[in-house]
């Protein structure tokens, strides 16, 4: 049985195949079209599966209702009734040129579903938070002994997520895109001064109230704050203009106000075990601490929490089915450039130590918005410079912005406050006092970083840490996306070897070769 799962027209499209029960490919439309969280419906995707697995589908799986959309816009917000209702008549006639049997799943669920069924528990906390799904905006659900019992709803316009998002594009920056931009920004700054200004925005002691006077998500399909959050908070900032101070006091302010938040709910449904979705989900500053927070001892977060994710989900939801613990689901290709070598780690280790920065290109790309290792550049964390010298002139993008360390399992513990398995980089721990001087490419200025954990001794990365850790003695590399600024992450060999000779890089790896700029290899 084929079973096509899509998730489209908000943001973050995505299709997947699951055949006879099982997961076998799952792609961003982004990562095929270049246009960062692309939100169109995923032809390009699909047609991938269509050619290299079926063109055949006995059912599609939707990540949400289009109908109860349609019904919060005649609740709150006519002026989006024309868009909405178009877009659900294009969306019932795409799907139905694919397939005659579609189901349907909600929105929450789809996120749900997935973050239970691709976790290793039975009975636990299932959570979802983003910025709305049909109605809600988060939803609780208690797992146990394979029965599903919903616990807590928040409805629309009540949201964290667009809270958050409303003041990700009071700081400059776009939403739905530049919150992470803002999460690490807050690390720079000091939340005690306007504590008592997001304390009127946000009440959560008794479910989740917004204060919509000072916010116009519910009227506006552009503008997301009103003059009164400027009289409130000050001049918001422009996307050129500087970042002062108050600005990263008023990111701090924001992610201080969404942990309290976030922490009050976890503590309202205690428990053990917690499955994290939703686009909030990426939020690892706030991950990192929920532990120390609340009486949660495990805690699961799916490669893609966020919208992208849920066209596995979607399927997920009909087929109640576990699913491997596996990132490497898109699309994957081969080609052989003049000048090449066969590929050596130990020499690839040797010249990371030295400072050299290296482009990995491997296999099937990573579904999700981190790169694990099939898409990343590295980088040697424990010399002064590099994080500005990527920024600068690979990445080309803000300063303050921290990179993270991919470290082997056996040694996470070590050099970071954390023994959790963090594989899919979403969540932000203490780097150990100790090792903060030691490693100061990938420590961001609070003492934190956002870890990756390898483990598999097969992966070429596995062997890489390895043999860095020979050369260096520490079995950690930065690990950052191979893309520059506003780019998607790199989908096949030309668009690698493009970045590599446009940026500061030295040396690209693409799958068992290697190819190198400038400084020749010894």
């Amino acid at each position: 049985m084929n079973i096509l799962g899509i998730s489209a027209y908000y943001h973050d499209s995505s299709a997947c195949l699951f055949q006879d029960g099982k997961l076998v490919f799952a792609c961003e439309e982004e990562k095929f079209t270049g246009v960062k969280h692309d939100s169109r419906f995923p032809v390009n995707t699909i047609e991938y599966i269509k050619q290299h697995y079926t063109d055949k589908f006995d059912l599609i799986c939707y990540y949400e209702k289009p109908s109860l959309k349609l019904l919060r816009a005649f609740k709150h917000n006519w002026k989006s009734i024309p868009r909405i209702l178009y877009t659900n008549i294009k969306l019932w006639f795409e799907l139905k040129k694919i397939s005659k049997n579609i189901f349907y799943s909600t929105h929450h669920d789809s996120h749900l579903m997935y973050s239970y069924y691709s976790s290793p528990y039975n009975d636990a906390t299932l959570v979802s938070i983003d910025g709305v799904g049909e109605e809600e905006t988060l939803k609780v659900v208690e797992a146990k002994n394979g029965k599903f019992t919903t616990k807590t709803t928040i409805t629309y316009p009540h949201s964290l997520g667009l809270l958050y998002s409303a003041i990700t594009a009071y700081l400059g920056f776009k939403p739905n895109e530049g919150e992470y931009k803002v999460m690490g920004l807050a690390s720079y700054g000091d939340p005690s001064e306007y504590k008592g200004k997001f304390r009127k925005l946000l009440c959560y002691r008794k479910g989740l109230q917004v204060n919509m006077k000072y916010f116009t998500w519910d009227e506006s399909n552009k503008v997301m704050f009103n003059h009164k959050l400027i009289k409130l908070l000050g001049d918001n900032r422009l996307p050129n203009e500087p970042i002062t101070q108050r600005h990263k006091d008023i990111a701090a302010s924001l992610q201080w106000i969404y942990e309290k938040a976030l922490f009050h709910f976890l503590n309202e449904h205690p428990g053990e075990n917690l499955c994290l979705s939703g686009g909030c989900a990426y939020n690892g500053t706030a991950n990192g601490k929920i532990k120390e927070n609340t009486s949660y001892k495990n805690i699961w977060i799916p490669t893609s929490p966020s919208d992208a994710g849920s066209c596995i989900g979607a399927c997920l939801n009909y087929l109640k089915v576990r699913i491997p613990d596996n990132p490497f689901l898109g699309p994957e290709y081969d080609l052989e450039f003049c000048n090449s070598k066969p590929l050596d780690i130990n020499t690839v280790a040797k010249e990371l130590n030295k400072g050299k920065v290296v482009g990995w290109y491997e296999g099937k790309i990573e579904f999700g918005a981190r790169a694990l290792g099939h898409r990343s550049i590295l980088a040697n964390p424990t010399l002064p410079g590099m994080q500005d010298r990527i920024n600068a002139l690979i990445k080309k993008r803000e300063m303050f912005r921290p990179f993270a360390p991919m470290v082997l399992k056996s040694a996470q513990n070590v050099y970071f406050e954390s023994n959790d398995y963090v594989p899919y980089m979403n969540q932000v721990v203490k780097v150990k006092e100790e090792y903060r001087s030691q490693l100061p490419a990938v420590t961001h200025v609070d003492g934190t970083a956002r870890i990756q954990t390898v483990h598999d001794k097969k992966s070429k990365i596995f062997k890489l840490l390895k043999s860095f850790e020979t050369q260096s003695k520490f079995p950690i590399l930065l690990n950052t996306s191979f893309n520059i600024k506003d780019k998607t992450m790199v989908l096949t060999p030309e668009d690698a070897f493009k970045t590599f000779t446009e940026t500061d890089m030295d040396i690209l790896v693409i799958n068992n070769k290697m190819y190198y700029k400038n400084d020749k290899i010894d």
